[in-house]
């Protein structure tokens, strides 16, 4: 984990990175919030103090980007290279010239105002996943206002009393946000199809690469059968070509610049206390001063050479070995790995990164992965044990001394799958022999819990978790959103309504190949709901016969699925049903059938965008909002069986 970092994030080269909320992204670059009327306030405890009166979703989200909570990108309503240049000119230090711009309202956050054109998304690379075919939430909002094309959203904007109050509202939501769509893949998913340019890629059998899950302790290896067909290139390959064809192209335009990055307050730092007993006070309202890494995010400027992006993805770093490395607030430094690396992969000749060992190729990158990460490097995994011990108090070297002189290579990995060694960047032991289980070294051993307590730390009292009554655990049962977004129905003909569901897929390879001959085959060969028998008797279908489902967010056409193991009231539709596979056109709108994620949309809690309080602080690919869409509700009809391509 923590070697993949380094190289995912380019943490050797430049610190800190920009990481974004996937799910508020979307929520906002795809106008989702101009439909959605559940107001912060209907979350509301009658016991609440009135925190989210009045307030939409968006708000809470605006709030929480300017007070560093969650990470929001674009950051800015200007371009923060510029922001730097001004500072500079000004004589100021970028971190106080922001704070006075901020707080003077001559800069604003780019989330008070997402739908100005110089707020909007403009290139979008998906790289080995099916974004607008699979797991877009809300799927036809995206094709409406990110990609500007048909769609079947059938949901009308949010009534201008209930509009956001910290976030401007323009009267014309834009429409085609993109300029370009790249997809890098190897199947002609929905995403490839609507994209712009389709770069081929290598499958698993014609690349080298790693893989590993927290779900089993194995490292796998992907070793080439046959080199990449025809003009496919691995994934590692074209990022490489990529970077160094802007490389090029940024001479006499970029050069070299000082950027400022807008960081949240994180979790496992001291960033953890900037919210004193979970008191909210917003600088904006003037509870409190604008103060970066307290009340709001902290302001950091980072030399970017745009010229040199190529090399510096093609070798290691130095600040692997001068800052050191950190995973879930423990610290690694390879000083004896860089030189090794250097050994095994060789140094760059010339160049930006004379002199620094080589990522040119993926066997590089993959042996770097494996060197610098503690499940798989005996050294380092017993080096942050003892920095633990330091801290904590408590015995845990032992845990890994059994395998400080593990290394596992490559090689190692080619030969056979290898099982991963104890390691402080995970909470499971497999000291002895034993299978790695979550939590083994907080039970066991009493390492703190990464809780405000250093326990499992159950109540939280932070004010927006009082504010909708959750400071434990509790039972909410599922929304009402018949009540919020009215009568779904159309009138034609026999109709039911029914509380919708997209588990994953039965008939596939996790999110991919359903369409192949074999996964069609075990299943119906296309788009299915599954349905109770009541629910068919209902609209008098039978089944295998051709149904639609529509709501405000979208239509899908499926064949029904009539099963005695649908409870009545409950519909699902398996996820990654792509609409490239057996989808006619749709009676309700025209056009050809949505995807399974054409029913459902994207919605925030505000509970899961609190930061800044000790376990309630974001971390990425750990802590932030879900795409909470489990409360969906949808109409089902019985169509024409006269079924139209």
């Amino acid at each position: 984990m923590t070697g993949w970092a380094q190289l995912a994030f380019g943490l050797d080269w430049v610190r800190p990175p920009r990481q974004m909320i996937g799910t508020a992204f979307w929520y906002v670059q795809t106008d989702q919030w101009r439909y959605d009327r559940l107001g912060a306030d209907l979350l509301a405890s009658p016991l609440g103090e009135g925190r989210f009166k009045g307030r939409t979703m968006i708000d809470t989200l605006a709030q929480s980007a300017r007070s560093g909570w969650m990470p929001s990108y674009p950051q800015f309503d200007r371009n923060p290279l510029d922001i730097v240049a001004e500072a500079d000119a000004a004589g100021m230090a970028p971190a106080d010239y922001v704070t006075e711009q901020l707080k003077g309202g001559d800069l604003k956050f780019a989330i008070e105002d997402p739908d100005a054109p110089g707020n909007w998304p403009r290139i979008l690379t998906v790289w080995r996943a099916n974004l607008l075919g699979s797991s877009s939430k809300g799927n036809e909002f995206f094709l409406k206002h990110l990609l500007g094309t048909a769609n079947a959203v059938r949901a009308d904007e949010t009534p201008e009393g209930e509009r956001p109050v910290d976030v401007a509202w323009r009267d014309d939501a834009p429409e085609g946000k993109l300029d370009l769509l790249v997809s890098i893949d190897f199947r002609m998913t929905s995403t490839g199809i609507f994209g712009d340019v389709l770069l081929p890629a290598a499958t698993w059998y014609e690349k080298h690469d790693l893989s590993t899950t927290d779900m089993h302790p194995y490292i796998h290896a992907f070793t080439p059968a046959i080199d990449p067909p025809w003009e496919t290139r691995s994934d590692y390959d074209i990022f490489q070509g990529l970077g160094r064809r802007v490389s090029e192209l940024a001479h006499g335009h970029l050069d070299t610049r000082k950027d400022l990055v807008a960081v949240p307050l994180l979790h496992d730092t001291p960033d953890e206390m900037a919210v004193p007993a979970g008191i909210v006070r917003d600088w904006k309202t003037g509870e409190v001063d604008l103060i970066p890494g307290k009340t709001a995010p902290k302001f950091v400027v980072v030399e970017r050479d745009y010229t040199a992006i190529g090399a510096k993805m093609s070798a290691l770093g130095p600040l692997a070995e001068t800052l050191g490395m950190m995973t879930k607030g423990v610290h690694f430094m390879p000083t004896e790995e860089i030189g090794l690396l250097a050994s095994k992969n060789g140094v760059i000749p010339d160049g930006p990164a004379a002199g620094r060992p080589s990522l040119v190729t993926a066997v590089h990158a993959c042996e770097t992965i494996l060197a610098l990460s503690g499940t798989t490097n005996g050294r380092l995994s017993v080096q942050g044990f003892e920095g633990l011990e330091a801290r904590t108090g408590q015995v845990l070297a032992d845990l890994a001394r059994e395998n400080e002189g593990t290394r596992i290579t490559f090689p190692d990995t080619q030969s056979r799958p290898v099982p991963v060694l104890t390691s402080p960047e995970w909470s499971g032991s497999e000291h002895g022999g034993r299978r790695y289980t979550a939590f083994v070294i907080n039970v066991e051993r009493l390492k703190p819990w990464h809780t405000l307590t250093g326990r499992m730390h159950f109540f939280l009292d932070h004010d927006w978790m009082s504010e909708i009554g959750e400071n434990m655990p509790i039972f909410r049962p599922p929304l009402n959103l018949h009540r919020l977004d009215g009568d779904q129905r159309t009138g034609a003909g026999r109709e039911v309504t029914v509380r919708y569901l997209t588990p994953h897929s039965k008939w596939s390879i996790h999110s991919e190949y359903q369409d192949n001959l074999f996964m069609l085959s075990l299943s119906r060969g296309g788009p299915e709901i599954w349905m109770s028998p009541q629910d068919a008797d209902a609209i008098d279908v039978k089944d295998n016969e051709w149904i639609e489902a529509y709501n405000r967010n979208g239509v899908v056409v499926a064949r029904a699925i009539v099963s005695h193991r649908m409870p009545a009231g409950t519909v699902f539709m398996y996820h990654a049903k792509d609409r490239t596979v057996d989808v006619p056109k749709t009676e309700t709108s025209g056009l050809r059938g949505g995807i399974h994620n054409s029913l459902t949309r994207l919605m925030i809690k505000p509970s899961h965008i609190i930061g800044g309080y000790a376990q309630l602080s974001f971390a990425f690919n750990y802590l932030g909002p879900t795409g909470n869409q489990r409360d969906e509700i949808t109409v089902i009809r019985r169509r024409s069986q006269e079924v139209d391509y």
